[in-house]
């Protein structure tokens, strides 16, 4: 299979060194001295248990340099999509499906909106993983799964079965579901609460779990995702929120949220598409998000980067 992959950090390196080990041709968009260091010597991931090289047939910083493709893998920060869906057109050419793998929940319905509600895909990564140095790409934990399906959240689809195929024989893990919508705002809803706590707050997974308000908070921010992906017609248990402040609780102490990781780092945020995305989202249905639009508020000036705030 040719699989462009747009985007070499953690998710987007590690899916292109498993997919070119098993014998897939890939073509990679990266930029920078990563791009760079790639080029010269190739992409390595190192995981706990062993170390995979890659070479891609190409990797480019133009979208035009990429080949046509049988399906295009999108791991790129969400406010990067509309960037990358440029650079995607031409590797998107002859018919490949989008296989966005993205925080928040907007991605799918972003990219359908340039290319086709029927040429998309629903992606959720769960993985550990960080570009460690240029050309380098480090898997923190072992366990990786890619929960792949249809936009309406099936995996019977011909496609999807093959895709996900194609993912197991190369040793990825790709979970079954009986709805990858549920999935996917389950992981908002975690990822939203858990970004807005430690970022918010500047502070580890181990602050949250001895500190009864920022435990309110997390479930305060939950809940709110819980109540807009319900009003979006998404099955949203009633204890999700109960659920997810459990599974943060067997965190590691010194865990933080990516987004917390890019606040101290200077780097732009992803904020809009976490907490700011609820009361976004949530006004077309009539829905109040206090909890996000504080934390989002809280965060604004850095969302651009150090530059764009008060450092």
């Amino acid at each position: 299979m040719r699989i462009a992959v747009i985007g070499a950090g953690g998710v987007g390196g590690m899916l292109a060194a498993r997919l070119g080990a098993a014998g897939h041709e890939i073509s990679l968009l990266a930029r920078g001295s990563h791009l760079a260091a790639i080029r010269e010597a190739g992409l390595r991931l190192v995981t706990p248990a062993e170390t995979v090289e890659l070479r891609p047939a190409v990797v480019s910083d133009r979208g035009e340099d990429l080949p046509e493709a049988d399906l295009v893998i999108v791991a790129v920060k969400a406010q990067d999509l509309d960037g990358a869906a440029d650079q995607m057109a031409r590797a998107m050419a002859g018919g490949a499906p989008a296989l966005p793998f993205l925080n928040g929940v907007e991605a799918t319905d972003r990219l359908a909106a340039r290319f086709g509600a029927d040429r998309v895909l629903i992606g959720i990564a769960r993985i550990s993983a960080h570009i460690e140095a240029p050309g380098v790409v480090r898997q923190v934990t072992p366990g990786a799964t890619y929960t792949i399906g249809t936009a309406a959240g099936r995996q019977d689809d011909e496609q999807v079965r093959e895709i996900r195929a194609t993912f197991h024989a190369a040793g990825i893990t790709v979970p079954e579901s009986a709805d990858v919508r549920v999935d996917l705002w389950t992981k908002f809803a975690a990822l939203s609460a858990f970004s807005g706590v430690t970022a918010g707050a500047r502070c580890t997974a181990g602050a949250l779990k001895t500190t009864p308000a920022l435990e309110a908070l997390y479930l305060r921010l939950a809940g709110e995702v819980t109540e807009l992906g319900r009003a979006e017609g998404i099955a949203l248990r009633d204890d999700l929120p109960r659920r997810m402040l459990d599974f943060a609780r067997g965190l590691p102490d010194e865990m933080r949220a990516s987004l917390a990781h890019d606040l101290d780092a200077g780097k732009a945020l992803e904020i809009d598409w976490l907490a700011g995305a609820v009361p976004r989202l949530g006004a077309r249905h009539g829905l109040a998000a206090p909890a996000s639009e504080t934390v989002a508020a809280l965060l604004e000036p850095w969302k651009h980067g150090a530059r764009g705030g008060g450092k």
